[in-house]
């Protein structure tokens, strides 16, 4: 069994761990939350053992980088020392929890002698497909409400993953440079940004927008748009484009999925108003008006943190400490956050944790300096303006993941390839 397990790239065995909520989430999806199988430990344990079994660490590498991380551990005991004056009694320690998970994964790819990229995006995209498949079959935000597999899935926890998907899949747009074949990178780049449109999630559609124009810029400014690569693009664009429109005439499901991603967008729009083509009004308005609520909900968490925020000085500077949002917002103990990571700092952290926060990313300002080569860099940094909106700072696995790849893993694999 254990020589088995050493056969499968360590690259695998990180993808699980950083996936390993989405695994929670389906098999709550199908069995309900009674099922208590902390997957993430689990897979976070297994990652650690194999790194060990493989014999593939180097921890001198603690001692010899340590000024790369020292911002991030301070965060970390600066977090622990905060839950003294937390509110929380309960949350923080699963907050604090999931915060140790995000480290693992910061220290997990830290203490590994090497990693490949191109094998870790791999398996990212794999699963990333996989998961966008089944998100697409039991199509769970449908306008209708006609769930066809209502009676094996509960679709309430699965709901949210348009937007967890939407980020994913910007972030493979990014890390597929990393591959040679130049019509595998397109195929991918365009099947990623197709399902970006499907989904739905607006920010992610807005983001892989501005990712292709950046791409497209890049290429040109370095001349590598060559007519050969413009002909291979455009036909995988044709073949793309013939792909959707069968699917448009003979799948139901597919319609449902365009016709959301298009009324999506109403929220931001004042004109437009005529929805003809719709049959279900009634539901349409219903969905619609569940969208507004959401969007109003985040401008009421914002607002109510700054001005808890501002109360005085300690609030300001020392925060209400760790996992406290929900209790300080409406008295409950439990998982809320204000859809912003910066503010969700401030006001559990402080100025003192912002500041420690921002020390961490500074400290490393090193490796940004051949910003547009360092892809997982590149992946990183649309992860951290998606948690400008979205996302609590416990869910960042795959951010602090890819900020060590970046920093003590970066090998120059560029977008010349």
């Amino acid at each position: 069994m254990i020589k088995l397990l050493k056969k499968i790239d360590i690259e695998f065995y990180l993808i699980l761990f950083l996936l390993s909520g989405m695994f929670k989430n389906l098999l709550f999806s199908i069995y309900g939350n009674n099922i208590k199988i902390p997957l993430t430990i689990i897979f976070g344990v297994l990652l650690i053992l194999m790194i060990y079994i493989k014999d593939i660490y180097k921890l001198k590498r603690l001692k010899e980088e340590y000024k790369s991380f020292i911002f991030l551990l301070l965060f970390f005991v600066w977090s622990l020392f905060s839950i003294s004056y937390s509110s929380s009694e309960n949350y923080v320690w699963y907050k604090l929890l999931g915060l140790g998970t995000n480290f693992l994964a910061f220290f997990g790819v830290l203490i590994m002698k090497e990693i490949s990229l191109k094998r870790f995006t791999k398996y990212f995209s794999y699963f990333t497909y996989f998961f966008s498949l089944i998100f697409f079959v039991i199509n769970p935000n449908s306008i209708s409400k006609n769930f066809i597999f209502h009676e094996y899935f509960n679709e309430i926890y699965i709901q949210g993953w348009y937007l967890v998907l939407g980020q994913f899949l910007i972030v493979n747009m990014l890390l597929i440079f990393s591959f040679s074949e130049k019509k595998k990178i397109i195929y991918n780049l365009l099947i990623s940004f197709n399902i970006i449109c499907l989904l739905g999630g607006r920010f992610p559609i807005v983001l892989a927008l501005i990712v292709f124009f950046i791409i497209s810029i890049y290429l040109i400014q370095k001349k590598y748009l060559t007519k050969k690569l413009l002909m291979q693009f455009f036909k995988s664009l044709t073949i793309i484009i013939l792909i959707n429109s069968v699917l448009n005439l003979s799948s139901k499901t597919y319609r449902s999925l365009l016709l959301r991603s298009v009324y999506r967008f109403e929220v931001l729009s004042s004109s437009f108003n005529d929805v003809n083509f719709l049959n279900d009004q009634e539901n349409y308005q219903e969905s619609l008006n569940q969208e507004n609520n959401s969007f109003n909900k985040r401008l009421e968490y914002l607002l109510f943190s700054k001005t808890k925020i501002f109360e005085n000085k300690s609030s300001l500077i020392l925060g209400y400490g760790l996992g406290s949002f929900s209790n300080e917002y409406d008295q409950t103990d439990r998982r809320l956050y204000p859809h912003n990571i910066i503010v969700e700092i401030v006001f559990e952290l402080g100025l003192i944790g912002l500041l420690l926060a921002l020390a961490f990313l500074i400290s490393n300002s090193s490796s940004y300096k051949d910003f547009f080569t360092n892809l997982a860099l590149l992946a990183a940094l649309t992860l951290l303006i998606n948690s400008m909106k979205s996302s609590s700072i416990v869910d960042l696995r795959l951010l602090f993941a890819l900020l060590a790849i970046s920093i003590f893993h970066f090998n120059k694999l560029t977008l010349q390839n």
